[in-house]
């Protein structure tokens, strides 16, 4: 016994002399099953192998001692390694000649360097691998493919010491399946990254200048892909002449050590120059850089984007994963989150960039460049089934979706067109039916009789008596339809829309050119397709032709046209600035004169507004441009899946995860149908949302951008509620509250209370009071507070509308006022409500107070 308790001793001494403290690591943070990190450190490239993080001395160094003297780095090439630290893409052209001859091989690191993902992540390729038909009939998810190779590496590291695994010890730890079955979902894992990865071309025309200078380009990459399995994919994807010139690939599973231990010595031997010769470029500082560098080899660490764009990556990222919410109908929360368009942005070198920019370049445009693909491939679609095809775009929202096909296909695509909502509508009108038909469809929340009326182009003097008679009844609603089904109303109406009618095919005739058997294509932002619905209803057996809908954003409302597709379907519209900033200078079309002219109205949107809309509309074109140019070079075209939900996810991340520059640069805009009768309001106010938080219980409802100022939290709560329609109320979504003593009645008659007053925000309490006619009510605030403020006493109807507000109307006994802020004299403190004159009305009205508590009575704190 004694002789092993020496020998452990002695080895015990001999680690802590050997052992380096910045590397130190505990093997229980090894083994430990939750550690997200140690499952990415085995993907392919982005994992770098877990010893590049892990190893306990530094073993590069060491292997330096045993390199032949030939290979051994000097000083001077250790000075001479140290060029530009990091690269951009745009610096790979140039690369070679700022070494002049000294570089006789050329190294690169393969994933995220030499190839890229359409995903955002390595691990949304096992989003893929579930929807794979293997991997779904034996019933393989995201989650378990991740911990099998987290104890993958945990059995390696018992059994060699070493963390380098391959795709086969992987699906080996599925203990359940037979060998074959463990087969298959490795061949699928490799087919899966095959179909998600391309050539980055800065990087495939690095490869082809190192060639014609004669210089010797490899490959060395962690990764648990055997050189085959590597081989494969890079024949895929890479230019045959490009593959060609790649004399060796050096994969970390096949030596069984990483970069960061003892690869680029084994390298550098095999390649058989000194390693000052050797240029290595990939995207890992430590592994790709550092490691090399300590060898005497040069490294240049290839940077793919500055921080600022990719933290909008990680939000839009983030976004990717949300959007199942967003969707009419989500089949699984397992989506993969597609990120195609992060070449470009690496490419285009984002910094500095403005706010147009951001929004522009990277959130509007690769919806639009997805969109211009869409619509494109139906338009070749059709025309391959023998259709003649017109493709209209639908002035003003639609003249960014007309510039931006253009940029794509970079020849004019369609014709603009000024057939707009309204004017569909009103000249559909021919029977009774057709009113009723659109009377049906408003929701109630946009019921207007003053809007009805002039859709009906109804004379706004008759309008007025309408309105003033369906007011006399009980149900006013019902008798202004009523109103409008007798006789002489539905004349007025047919003989005012029959005229429209008339103006309006002349236009379309004379404008749209059209002939019989046409197939014609109306290309808009969204939503739910009214234009198009209404443009079949009249038309389409009168002009014989096919109208189709080809949409940026649909509905899935079940009234929607049949011929109708969009890049992104979903049941909310929450897209009012993508829709802005997409629109033209112009009026809105309210009729068309006896020779089919447009005839417009003014323009109500500002200047600046216009301003700023051209800004972020030339930087969309840019990126289309930029976009279009590096994928056809690169030979790529991307599945119309790829882009649909990249596309859906920039638009979720733009509404709900807005950054600050965003919230800055679009918060004067107007819509100019939702100014309100001053012409004032804003499509979304911040100020607004502060204050409105303050009174609504939650679930709250307030708009995307202004939840988004609140904080996520406030975002992600009100996305959860809608989604999945949860049957929430106040109580369940906070159980804090503080107490509130009230007096209902007349003095000798008054009845005492304490209501639990539940949380809002921001230490805001509101509570809700029925309210009697002629009897006030005592808030007995001295009892639980020195003290408080008071933010509003309102008197509510029972849809939420505010009556009056009587908050400067209370009676104050022994409590001081100063604005909000109430300070009570003692416990006998009270605030009273005084009955407000209010007419009977058969519906109830409440009071609704909202406070919050600054200092409780000491013997009273009760606050929750």
């Amino acid at each position: 016994m004694q002789h092993i308790l020496d020998r452990l001793a002695a080895k015990i001494q001999q680690t802590d002399i050997d052992q380096r403290p910045s590397q130190t690591v505990y093997m229980e943070d090894v083994l430990d099953p939750d550690a997200y990190s140690e499952i990415l450190r085995g993907l392919p490239r982005d994992g770098r192998g877990a010893e590049n993080s892990l190893d306990l001395t530094n073993p590069t160094k060491r292997t330096t001692q045993r390199l032949k003297p030939e290979h051994r780095p000097s000083r001077s090439d250790m000075r001479d390694g140290q060029h530009k630290a990091q690269i951009k893409a745009n610096d790979m052209a140039h690369i070679l000649d700022n070494f002049g001859h000294s570089v006789k091989v050329l190294s690169l690191d393969c994933f995220d360097t030499l190839l890229w993902r359409k995903t955002a992540a390595p691990r949304d390729v096992f989003a893929l691998l579930a929807d794979n038909p293997t991997a779904r009939r034996l019933g393989i998810t995201p989650y378990q493919r991740i911990s099998a190779a987290a104890r993958a590496y945990r059995a390696k590291l018992l059994e060699t010491g070493s963390r380098q695994i391959d795709i086969r010890d992987i699906y080996r730890s599925f203990t359940s399946l037979s060998d074959e079955a463990q087969a298959q979902l490795a061949e699928a894992e490799i087919q899966a990254e095959m179909n998600v990865c391309f050539a980055f071309s800065p990087c495939v025309d690095l490869i082809r200048q190192a060639y014609t200078r004669g210089i010797k380009i490899i490959v060395v990459s962690d990764t648990y892909l055997r050189e085959g399995d590597l081989r494969r994919l890079l024949t895929r994807h890479l230019p045959a002449d490009v593959m060609q010139a790649i004399s060796k690939i050096y994969c970390s599973v096949d030596y069984g050590t990483a970069k960061s231990a003892a690869l680029f010595p084994i390298v550098i031997k095999e390649c058989g120059v000194p390693s000052s010769q050797i240029l290595h470029i990939g995207d890992n500082d430590a592994s790709d850089v550092q490691a090399p560098r300590e060898l005497g080899m040069h490294a240049l660490h290839f940077l793919q984007f500055n921080r600022d764009v990719a933290n909008f990556l990680r939000l839009q990222h983030a976004a990717s994963s949300l959007i199942v919410m967003g969707q009419a109908a989500p089949e699984t929360m397992a989506l993969p989150r597609y990120s195609p368009f992060r070449p470009v942005f690496s490419v285009a070198d984002l910094q500095p960039y403005a706010p147009e920019t951001m929004i522009g370049y990277m959130s509007f445009g690769p919806v639009l460049y997805a969109y211009a693909q869409f619509l494109m491939d139906e338009v070749e679609a059709l025309q391959q089934r023998g259709k003649r095809v017109k493709v209209f775009f639908l002035l003003r929202d639609a003249y960014l979706l007309a510039a931006a096909c253009e940029a794509y296909a970079r020849r004019p695509v369609g014709k603009p067109v000024r057939i707009r909502k309204f004017v569909a509508i009103a000249a559909s009108f021919k029977t009774r039916a057709d009113v009723d038909y659109y009377i049906s469809g408003i929701k109630p929340k946009y019921y207007s009789f003053h809007a009805i009326a002039e859709q009906l182009l109804l004379p706004p003097e008759l309008t007025e008596l309408l309105i003033r008679i369906a007011h006399r009844s009980s149900d006013p609603q019902t008798s202004f339809h009523e109103l409008l089904h007798d006789d002489d109303i539905l004349e007025l109406i047919f003989k005012h829309s029959a005229a429209l009618r008339v103006r309006l095919k002349r236009y379309m005739s004379k404008e749209l050119e059209l002939e019989e058997g046409d197939t014609i294509i109306l290309a808009d932002t969204g939503y739910i397709g009214q234009t198009q619905q209404y443009l079949i209803r009249t038309f389409k057996e009168e002009l014989k032709i096919d109208i189709l809908g080809r949409y940026v954003v649909a509905s899935d409302e079940p009234h929607r046209p049949a011929n109708i597709k969009a890049l992104i379907t979903t049941p909310w519209c929450d897209h009012d600035l993508f829709e802005q900033s997409c629109t033209f200078k112009e009026g809105a079309v309210i009729d068309y004169d006896s020779e089919g002219e447009p005839i417009f109205e003014e323009i109500k949107l500002s200047d600046r507004q216009y301003e700023k809309v051209a800004n972020v509309q030339a930087e969309c074109l840019r990126f289309i441009r930029d976009a279009s140019t590096f994928f056809g070079e690169a030979g790529v075209k991307h599945d119309h899946s790829v882009l649909q939900r990249a596309a859906h996810a920039a638009l979720f991340r733009h509404v709900y995860m807005p950054i600050e520059a965003e919230l800055e640069y679009f918060k004067d805009f107007q819509h100019d149908k939702l100014m309100g009768p001053d012409r004032r309001k804003t499509i979304y106010s911040l100020e607004t949302a502060f204050k409105n938080v303050k009174g609504l219980p939650s679930p709250y409802r307030l708009g995307a951008y202004e939840t988004r100022v609140l904080g996520l939290d406030f975002t992600f709560s009100a996305l959860m509620q809608r989604g999945f329609q949860l049957d929430l109320v106040s109580d369940d979504m906070d159980i804090r509250f503080t107490p509130l003593k009230i007096c209902v009645g007349k003095e000798q008659e008054s009845r005492g209370f304490v209501l639990r007053a539940q949380h809002l925000h921001d230490g805001y309490f509101f509570v809700m009071l029925p309210y009697v006619s002629g009897v006030s009510v005592k808030m007995l605030l001295g009892e639980h507070y020195e003290w408080l403020q008071i933010e509003k006493v309102q008197l509510l109807n029972h849809a939420g509308s505010v009556r009056s507000d009587v908050s400067n109307a209370l009676d104050l006994k022994e409590i001081d006022r100063t604005g909000e802020i109430y300070r009570c004299q003692s416990e006998a403190s009270i605030a009273t409500i005084r009955p407000v004159d209010l007419p009977q009305f058969p519906t109830p009205h409440f009071y609704n107070i909202v406070f919050r508590p600054l200092v409780l009575r000491a013997h009273r704190a009760l606050l929750a």
